[in-house]
């Protein structure tokens, strides 16, 4: 018999990037070419695993802010890279991430992370917040050697939870990573954070929700 379980995306969704954007601006570069560089990260690697190959997230993370830095004339050389690649492991959590996670485990429901990060960065951040005795498991793509939103990495990483897709939910705060595990046969609930719409184009989530406790309430009631 398999037991129900919520599936939250990381970055951005559970944990900000705004010491990100700060990183850049004391470059004397624009707030926005966090977003950027974010996006093209996401882009880069999803490039790759589209055609077959496999880079885990600090290795595109460091190519990538390369290009995006050249791209903005900025002259940073490998300690101001270091640098701006040393805030994805001080990310502070959103917050609502303590009380939905509070929430979950007080409705019975079991709650696991699923990132595209890696699995010592991400238990740096839950550990930093002191979130560790709510999260039930940190499952990282580097496990499966494939991004999200590969439908296989959502299958897997249920099976790693002990349940089954049709018992999962995943949170995210991406159009394309729920879209990802509806494919996967999982129910999904994008929280609304850095986008104001819900992408038109992608499978429709269970519920569009303005905060994590929604999300978790929504999901408590699927089950």
């Amino acid at each position: 018999m398999t037991s129900r379980v919520i599936f939250f995306d990381v970055i951005e969704t559970l944990f900000s990037l705004a010491p990100l954007r700060q990183r850049f601006t004391a470059l004397d570069l624009p707030e926005q070419t966090a977003a950027v560089f974010f996006a093209q990260l996401l882009r880069d690697a999803f490039a790759l695993s589209a055609a077959g190959s496999f880079r885990p997230f600090p290795e595109i993370a460091r190519a990538t802010l390369a290009v995006v830095l050249a791209n903005a004339g900025a002259e940073a050389g490998e300690d101001e890279i270091d640098t701006i690649l040393q805030q994805f492991g001080e990310l502070p959590a959103h917050p609502d991430v303590r009380p939905a996670l509070e929430r979950a485990r007080a409705g019975g429901q079991r709650s696991f992370l699923l990132t595209n990060g890696s699995q010592q960065n991400t238990e740096s951040l839950v550990q930093q917040a002191g979130l560790e005795s709510l999260v039930d498991g940190i499952i990282s793509i580097e496990e499966f050697g494939v991004w999200k939103p590969r439908p296989e990495v959502y299958r897997q990483a249920a099976g790693k939870a002990g349940t089954s897709p049709a018992e999962a939910t995943l949170i995210a705060a991406h159009a394309w990573d729920t879209n990802g595990a509806l494919e996967a046969g999982l129910q999904a609930i994008w929280v609304r954070r850095q986008d104001a719409l819900y992408h038109p184009l992608m499978r429709e989530p269970r519920a569009c929700v303005d905060d994590l406790q929604e999300a978790v309430r929504v999901a408590l009631e699927a089950g």
